[in-house]
């Protein structure tokens, strides 16, 4: 089988993914829309297309005056169909990251289904997650536009919507999956591919270092984070934090192998995202905040839940701290997120089960379904900010405005966490 992976790069996921595809025995490509500024991997154009495409993709990016933004995306548009004729070309399947796909058209999907060619569509947090409840798309000293958020929610609606009628298999978390309609399969059946490279902590040196990687400092809480290890500092705590922003992935890496410990972030939605993978497969414990971390369990179902220490925002500056003090326990942790990395997320592993997903052999204990969903804090908010979203979506436009009304139990959920009623 011949696949193709992209056109997104996310955190080194599509890499990893061609890493393990190949290692069955699969011709697997990462093709991007443009080169990835954390460099990932070296992949090479594909011919002109591709190159041309890839280039147009990168000027866009970089683009600031607004026509010339709207003139490079037509171009890039364009040229994605090209992309799309030399890819039908090439490959037999088809796996899309991020919930992109090479031209972002309902006809695509269409073209590749009728062509007989097989498609898995990746979620992986904002692609899906409601805009309502995803903290990246707002800055704290901004006023939210209920209004505005309700208009973005309804795009990413129709676009998924759009992916499940004509994809062939969707990948989701839980916690992200609001707007589908039919059973996914669980992002913890596939993981996040890394290969296992544990490596011993560094020579103690009496003070315990923190690795902190913001990618957007607001969403990750870096500003309490540094807070919280300033208390403890004057509290005589030994621990000093150290962070690592907008680097390519290979200083990125080496910075986690001169660390003691990882703080990922403070208000996630899952377990063990991409940076707190990386820092698991070097044997690096990994504190990980949400405000649903007393659901891990029901995310990942029957599935092996990782094992970082995924607690309440509420409870970081205590669990932090018993971490510092307890050097026994960090290796011990260190040593087990490794082990599970290695067992459960090698990209050999993860590759045989995308192969097994691509000629649809799904496990039972993969698929979720829609109608068991009651995730409503979001990610990258704190749960009192999260609340006084959803409220306001409510008032602006009733219960209707959240968009989830096929799934009763969720909308009754969102209604009781925002304590409001329809106006």
């Amino acid at each position: 089988m011949r696949v193709f992976i992209g056109p997104s790069e996310i955190s080194g996921i599509g890499h990893n993914l061609v890493v393990g595809l190949r290692h069955c025995g699969a011709a697997a490509d990462l093709v991007c829309d443009q080169r990835h500024p954390f460099m990932y991997s070296a992949a090479a154009g594909h011919g002109w297309p591709v190159v041309a495409w890839q280039a147009l993709g990168r000027w866009r990016a970089e683009c600031r005056a607004s026509l010339t933004r709207a003139v490079a995306a037509v171009l890039h548009g364009a040229l994605g169909w090209l992309v799309l004729a030399w890819a039908l070309r090439h490959f037999d399947a088809f796996v899309f990251l991020y919930g992109k796909t090479i031209t972002n058209t309902a006809l695509e999907l269409r073209i590749l289904r009728a062509l007989g060619r097989r498609s898995v569509v990746f979620f992986v947090g904002s692609d899906a997650r409601p805009a309502y409840i995803d903290g990246s798309r707002y800055e704290r000293d901004r006023p939210f536009a209920a209004a505005r958020a309700v208009a973005a929610a309804a795009r990413q609606r129709r676009w998924i919507r759009s992916l499940e009628r004509h994809a062939g298999r969707i990948v989701s978390a839980r916690t992200t999956a609001h707007f589908l309609t039919q059973p996914f399969v669980n992002w913890f059946a596939l993981g996040i591919a890394r290969p296992a490279q544990f490596c011993a902590p560094p020579a103690a040196h009496g003070v315990v270092r923190v690795l902190h990687s913001p990618s957007h400092p607001v969403l990750k809480g870096t500003a309490e984070v540094r807070a919280a290890i300033e208390r403890l500092r004057a509290r005589g705590v030994p621990v000093e934090l150290h962070t690592i922003e907008g680097r390519p992935n290979a200083e990125v890496m080496q910075a986690l192998r001169d660390c003691d410990l990882v703080v990922d972030q403070l208000y996630s939605d899952t377990p063990m995202a991409a940076f707190a993978t990386e820092a698991a497969s070097l044997g690096r414990p990994v504190i990980v905040c949400g405000c649903a971390a007393e659901q891990a369990l029901a995310q990942v179902g029957p599935l092996p839940l990782p094992p970082t220490v995924y607690v309440r925002p509420e409870a970081f500056e205590a669990t932090l701290e018993g971490l510092v003090l307890d050097e026994d326990r960090r290796h011990a942790l260190g040593r087990a997120c490794a082990d599970f990395v290695a067992l459960h997320w090698s990209p050999p592993t993860v590759g045989a089960r995308l192969l097994r997903l691509l000629h649809g052999d799904v496990a039972p204990e993969w698929w979720c379904h829609p109608g068991e969903l009651n995730h409503v804090v979001g990610c990258g908010l704190p749960e009192s900010v999260a609340r006084e979203h959803v409220a306001a979506v409510i008032r602006h436009g009733g219960t209707a405005a959240l968009q989830v009304s096929d799934k009763p139990g969720l909308e009754r959920a969102f209604v009781e966490f925002a304590g409001v009623t329809s106006p």
